[in-house]
């Protein structure tokens, strides 16, 4: 199956850029959808971003602590 892109989401509508603060899961581990799957923190607030899907983790691209532009990839995917 075809892995999917995990992206920066755009938390406010002025949002450009956010935060990335980590994954709460391991590459490997699997999430359902609606469960807490990684951090952002904007100017305003540290928002734990939900899983649109039922899920692996499959790659890990962003770095903790680096300010990525939204719509960005932080990382991969598969779908179950």
């Amino acid at each position: 199956m075809a892995l999917k892109p995990i992206l920066m989401p755009q938390l406010g509508l002025t949002m450009q850029e956010g935060t990335f603060q980590g994954f709460l899961k391991e590459v490997g581990e699997g999430f359902r959808r609606g469960e807490p799957l990684f951090r952002v923190e904007s100017d305003k607030a540290l928002v734990e971003v939900e899983a649109e899907a039922d899920g692996i983790l499959r790659e890990a691209l962003a770095e903790v602590g680096r300010t990525y532009p939204v719509g960005a990839i932080l990382g991969y995917y598969e779908e179950v």
